[in-house]
């Protein structure tokens, strides 16, 4: 059965990013795709205002959230999440509409859309992601990365395989890339769990059986680059993840 605090958090998030999604796509319905350039700046100016305005909405839901599982564990002592993790630098914002932009100048501008919203979800529900990590190291508890539904990806789960290890935001990847690749990606449905205690763990969650599975991976790709070993969890484990890859 799962944890209803968890579930009502993703259900939370998930209606924030339907309205991002919405609000995103109608404003870009409205742009004249024969101006590729006046399109670019005018998504310059419109999404960083976006990612700001509904970034401080997943912020204050993460941090609801937080007090709700902490009550829930029976945690000792006083403590009450505080915001302070770092924001989305809206540089960062507008390296990727830059990047997404050179398909305005093709024969299908429109389909710089789908790339927009996905990277728009992400950057949104980051503040989120990074008040859960920042007030569980101001606490001294640890977090899981907890895959959603059946199924996830196999990104999403060789990440879920380290189990409540994370303490920062660096043990867990760092999102605006390090090499090791971004932490989260755009329409991730994983949750970000407060693990206090052996019992905090969400019913559901098998990080044995996911790191088990990712130890299979790594080496079947002989290599320690976390691509490649999601490549192969794909191969190995179609039955597991959402884009599987079956080899016959």
């Amino acid at each position: 059965m799962a944890d209803p605090i968890i579930e009502q958090f993703r259900a939370a998030n998930a209606g924030l990013s339907k309205l991002v999604r919405d609000e995103l796509a109608g404003f870009f319905g409205t742009l004249n795709l024969a101006k590729p350039e006046a399109v670019r700046n005018a998504l310059l100016e419109f999404v960083p205002l976006l990612v700001s305005e509904y970034g401080s909405v997943a912020e204050t839901l993460a941090l609801d959230y937080y007090d709700e599982l902490r009550a829930a564990s029976g945690a000792a002592g006083i403590f009450q999440a505080a915001a302070g993790a770092a924001s989305i630098p809206e540089s960062a914002v507008q390296a990727k509409i830059r990047y997404l932009a050179k398909q305005l100048w093709t024969p299908d501008p429109a389909s710089m859309l789908g790339g927009l919203l996905s990277a728009t979800d992400k950057y949104v529900k980051q503040p989120g992601r990074d008040a859960i990590s920042y007030n569980a190291k101001r606490e001294g508890a640890r977090w899981a990365r907890v895959p959603t539904g059946a199924k996830t990806c196999s990104w999403c789960l060789v990440l879920a395989s380290r189990d409540a290890v994370y303490l920062s935001k660096q043990s867990a990847g760092d999102r605006r890339g390090t090499g090791k690749g971004d932490a989260f990606h755009g329409d991730c449905n994983c949750a970000v769990v407060r693990i206090g205690k052996a019992s905090d763990y969400p019913p559901g969650y098998l990080p044995d059986d996911y790191l088990a599975m990712y130890e299979a991976a790594r080496a079947e790709a002989a290599s320690g680059d976390i691509k490649d070993i999601s490549a192969a969890f794909r191969r190995l484990h179609p039955d597991a993840v959402t884009d599987a890859v079956h080899t016959h």
